[in-house]
């Protein structure tokens, strides 16, 4: 069968197809295959070359031919439609109110899976949580969600965690030298900031919510991290011993009320990683103009150095994130 594909060399396919899975668009009913150099992996309908470019520039569009997958029948399969749905630890939550079928086929799916979770409330209050009840299994809201070796507790009910940013935790883990002081503003139960604090410097994690900020200092101790510091605080309160050489600002919904702080705390020379939620229509030029002009405003001069879609949010909106260099600041 004739698909669109990605096609990489083969010491690049696992981070290839792991950053292609968080933004969803891998099509699963064909098999990934390769050949002695390369690495080809299907790509689902649409997917165009500007979008693809989106995710990755170094990406090209290709074409191949795949076998389908021969595999025990999907969720989708099993009920004639495919729920919206992520598997956090042993915990499955799908995105709205669905049958016990649906939970019951996600469960049939997924062996790992104890409980599903369904939302009662949107995204809500200064922590931005949802509420959830139980559709199927267990009766809890607590899990344990494992990445890249590290273990993190948490309490569904009481804060907020994406798995769909694995890739990219990953990505700003990587470019962390040990003489930096990294500052995570939005840290939550610490995804990015304990990885980070085995390699920098010191690593500064604060966040508003007091449970994830209880969740932080019980997953340090989980991953016998050191050289970090757990603070319950509003970020624009936020005072470091030091300008931060990197600052980490995943708060996408309202991380740009925040730039100033950032602006005024970061080291000329250093990293801000900010993210946002953008239409399909306009990804990044109207961002990057609103993030210069706060820039200026605090006086400081700026080099995006990286602008890349991170996963699909919801249909015909991206989680994307700029890497802000600041290469001058007015004393």
């Amino acid at each position: 069968m004739q698909s669109n594909c990605v096609k990489v060399p083969k010491r690049e396919g696992e981070s290839t197809r792991k950053m292609l899975a968080e933004s969803e668009v891998i099509d699963y009913r064909l098999k990934i295959k390769s050949d002695e150099q390369f690495v080809y992996i299907p790509l689902i309908p649409g997917i165009s070359k500007d979008i693809l470019s989106k995710i990755d520039p170094t990406l090209a569009l290709a074409e191949c031919d795949f076998e389908e997958n021969e595999r025990t029948r999907s969720v989708e399969e099993i009920l004639g439609f495919a729920p919206s749905f992520e598997v956090i630890g042993d915990i499955a939550v799908v995105a709205e109110e669905y049958d016990v079928k649906v939970g019951e086929a996600i469960m049939e799916v997924h062996k790992n899976v104890r409980t599903v979770l369904v939302p009662t409330t949107p995204v809500v209050g200064e922590f931005r949580i949802r509420h959830y009840r139980v559709l199927c299994g267990e009766d809890r809201t607590t899990t344990v969600y494992r990445e890249h070796g590290f273990i993190y507790e948490m309490d569904l009910n009481k804060v907020y965690f994406s798995p769909r940013l694995s890739t990219e935790r990953k990505r700003i883990t990587d470019q962390v030298t040990d003489m930096e002081l990294v500052l995570d503003m939005f840290a939550g139960v610490g995804p990015f900031a304990i990885p980070i604090s085995k390699r920098a410097m010191y690593t500064i994690a604060v966040d508003k919510n007091p449970d994830a900020v209880e969740y932080l200092k019980k997953n340090i101790a989980l991953n016998k991290a050191s050289r970090i510091e757990a603070v319950n605080m509003d970020a624009r309160d936020i005072q470091t011993p030091q300008p931060p050489d990197r600052i980490i600002m995943n708060l996408p919904h309202t991380a740009h009320e925040f730039l100033d702080v950032a602006f005024r705390l970061i080291a000329t020379g250093g990293i801000i990683h900010y993210y946002d939620i953008r239409p399909e229509t306009e990804i990044f030029d109207a961002v990057i103009k609103m993030v210069r002009q706060k820039a200026s405003y605090s006086g400081c001069l700026i080099d995006i150095v990286n602008k890349r879609i991170v996963r699909s949010y919801s249909p015909h909106e991206y989680n994307i994130v700029l890497d802000i260099r600041v290469v001058g600041k007015q004393d």
